[in-house]
């Protein structure tokens, strides 16, 4: 496996825990509402509205919806205090970061994002001064750190080790979506380029690379372009191949601002993709055929009225989906 995609591994961030306690209400969709939109299960959603700072947080298993505003507000929790949206000007976008550490000899993977400033550049180097917040989980709770937890960190720190390892995640999305932009045909804007940080995971924990696309399958890379495509490829020993035909996401014409599209893990058979423009996920998933677009829901469907999602961000490594249950 080349540069396009390594995850290098390094010291555990040691960072102070912080844990939400209970789900707040909505002015909508109480906490104890359930909302089944037939999403893939194991999963998190992160919904901000830019212009209001409405701030929520879904998770597809227990079909909970929670006010992450609400919430804080009526916290005396600093942590739980932290996740509030007090000033709109600070939202820019999501940066996924699946962080890979090493703990006690083995290898962990923590999915996070940070809230970037709107001055921040997708592919510029990371520091305290160009995100709001980290949030991520500790167990089974979301948690979040304010930017001033980590100015000025001590060499040797385990907080300089944590950038160390997110710069090191950001060039590699750098030389990903090089690489992709490269292949895609002639007249294609490439918006996202994703590779599942699991499977890449598994797959470099394999020192045979035969062994690794037996045990795991090829690592897929996919690439959305701002016109709404979806491209599938595979890395061989000269580059990347095309792996199937595009796949044409419903309803995009053209994507306005890729840094606030989302592309992340749905389970092992496929991904979710967040375009804002259409206010809709789309799952394009294999489940044993050539890869399609299965399903496709209105975020109007999860949130309050008046509420529109201008950045989603999802963690977790979801779950085989439900083909029996569809919604559209």
């Amino acid at each position: 496996m080349n540069t396009s995609y390594k995850i290098l591994l390094s010291s555990l961030l040691a960072s102070q825990t912080l844990l939400i306690t209970a789900c707040g209400d909505s002015s909508t969709h109480p906490s104890s509402d359930i909302i089944d939109l037939g999403l893939p299960s194991d999963l998190h959603l992160s919904l901000i509205d830019a212009s209001t700072g409405a701030y929520y947080g879904y998770d597809t298993s227990s079909l909970i919806l929670t006010d992450l505003n609400q919430e804080a507000a009526s916290s005396q929790d600093s942590g739980v205090q932290n996740l509030a949206i007090t000033d709109t000007s600070t939202i820019g976008q999501f940066l996924h970061w699946p962080d890979v550490y090493e703990n006690e000899g083995e290898d962990h993977l923590d999915m996070k994002y940070l809230l970037m400033l709107p001055e921040y550049i997708s592919g510029d180097t990371v520091d305290a001064s160009v995100f709001s917040k980290l949030v991520h989980f500790h167990g089974d709770d979301l948690a979040a750190h304010t930017a001033d937890e980590f100015e000025n960190p001590e060499a040797g720190s385990n907080v300089e080790a944590a950038f160390v390892r997110l710069n090191d995640h950001v060039a590699d999305q750098n030389a990903l979506y090089n690489e992709v932009a490269e292949a895609l045909p002639a007249g294609q804007q490439l918006c996202r380029a994703f590779v599942d940080p699991y499977a890449a995971l598994e797959h470099a924990h394999e020192h045979d690379h035969a062994k690794a696309e037996e045990e795991h399958g090829e690592l897929m890379h996919f690439a959305l372009t701002d016109s709404g495509r979806v491209y599938f490829y595979h890395e061989e020993t000269e580059g990347l191949e095309e792996a199937q035909n595009f796949v044409k996401l419903d309803n995009v014409s053209s994507i306005l601002d890729c840094s606030r599209t989302t592309v992340a893990r749905a389970s092992d058979d496929g991904i979710l993709i967040f375009v804002p423009d259409t206010q809709t996920i789309y799952l394009v998933d294999s489940h044993g055929s050539d890869y399609h677009q299965h399903s496709a829901w209105d975020i109007a469907a999860l949130l309050p009225t008046g509420v529109r999602a201008d950045l989603v961000a999802i963690l977790g490594a979801g779950e085989a989906h439900d083909h029996d249950h569809e919604h559209q």
